[in-house]
Formats: C-alpha cells, sequence, structure tokens
C-alpha cells in the first residue's frame, strides 16, 4: 500500500504540471487497489486477534497495521482528488507556482519516501522528524490558503481556478496530517510510545478510586 501510494504522489504531480488523461487512469486503478488491500489487511487482522492471542510488540504492531491501512487509503484517495482538481489548474502554472503549491507537493513527495523509509527499517528518530515537517508544511497550507482567499476579491486569474485550487491545497493539508499519523503509529510500533497527545499520553493514566 505505501508503495502504491508513492507512486500516486508521483504521478499527482506529473498531472499538476502536465495534465495527463493516462496518468489520471492510472492513479484510479491505484486508487481501487489500494482500496483492496485496506480490506485485505482489515480482515488479516481480524483473524489474527480472533485465533491468536498477540502480546506486546505483535500486538502493538497488529493495532498500528490497522490504522496505518486506514491512514494510507485516505491518502491514495486524497490523491486522486488532487489529481481531478489538476485537470483545470494545470493550464495556469504561473498560479501553481505564485502559491508554491507544486512544491508543497515535491516536499509531501519527500515526506512520504522517508516515511516509507521509516516504516521499512522501524525507524523511529526519522518518524519523529516526519512528525515535525508535516507540522511545519500544514502552517504553510493554512498560509497559501489565506492568500488565495484574499486574492480572490482582486486578482481576476485567481477567481477562475479558485476553487479547485483551494480544495488542492486542503487535500495537501489532510495528506501531510494522514503522515503525520502514520508516523505516530511507527513510534507506537518500535517504541511503545503514544505519541498524538503528548500533553495527555505524557502522563500516567489515573484510576477512579473504589
Amino acid at each position: 500500500m505505501l508503495n502504491l501510494v508513492e507512486g500516486q504522489l508521483d504521478k499527482s504531480l506529473q498531472v499538476l504540471l502536465n495534465n495527463d488523461a493516462e496518468v489520471i487512469e492510472m492513479i484510479k486503478h491505484d486508487e481501487n487497489r489500494v482500496d483492496k488491500l485496506d480490506i485485505k489487511i482489515d480482515k488479516l487482522c481480524q483473524r489474527i486477534f480472533a485465533l491468536t492471542q498477540p502480546v506486546a510488540s505483535d500486538l502493538r504492531f497488529i493495532m498500528a497495521s490497522l490504522r496505518i491501512g486506514n491512514e494510507i487509503e485516505r491518502i491514495s484517495d486524497m490523491a486522486y482528488e488532487i489529481t481531478k482538481r489538476s485537470e483545470s489548474v494545470s493550464q495556469y502554472p504561473n498560479i501553481l507556482n505564485r502559491y508554491e503549491i507544486p512544491g508543497v507537493l515535491k516536499y509531501i513527495q519527500t515526506l512520504f519516501k522517508r516515511l516509507v523509509e521509516s516504516f521499512n527499517n522501524a525507524n523511529s528518530r526519522l518518524a519523529y522528524e516526519i512528525i515535525s515537517g508535516c507540522k511545519e508544511k500544514v502552517e504553510f497550507c493554512k498560509t497559501i490558503f489565506n492568500g488565495i482567499v484574499v486574492d480572490m476579491s482582486t486578482k481576476s486569474d485567481v477567481i477562475v481556478i479558485a476553487t479547485d485550487l483551494i480544495l488542492i491545497v486542503r487535500n495537501l493539508e489532510r495528506i501531510l496530517g494522514h503522515i503525520e499519523n502514520i508516523a505516530e503509529s511507527i513510534i507506537f510500533v518500535v517504541d511503545a510510545k503514544i505519541v498524538r497527545h503528548p500533553g495527555i499520553s505524557s502522563n500516567e493514566p489515573k484510576t477512579d478510586p473504589v
């Protein structure tokens, strides 16, 4: 699934820059394959839970696999959505570059490749770096969004594709969030740490008085 989605992100950039119709069909085909693998992983994990009693690292891996599979499936959907929106905006390369949208997608490609490396090598240190990169770029996406909204009232060329631009940026932001979630799951598997809500997970769970 990781490899398929990595390819989807590469193809999405290709469509954003060149609007290649054949590539769009390839991305849709990959999305269907990712959906099927997500269901397969879900069934495999359910079967393991039902027939065995996984403990410690095995249990963490199975729990994380369920979450990671779902996160990857969502990234796949969003990559396809970006591709569909790119058909119209790819004709305005100057506007795309003005808001640095191709650059953000390229950065996401790099992050995702590092995510695959982190998963394959059980590298939690790299996962922490990925989380930091995601948080930084999410803020940048918000800046882009605000810039598009402001320019809609003053620049006619932006108005024509503003809706598609905004949806592309929102999907890029969501992809970053899903990548961050996967990195957190990798840390959970490798280090047995929950880092989703640091303010909460840093404390020992409290028990109610009997």
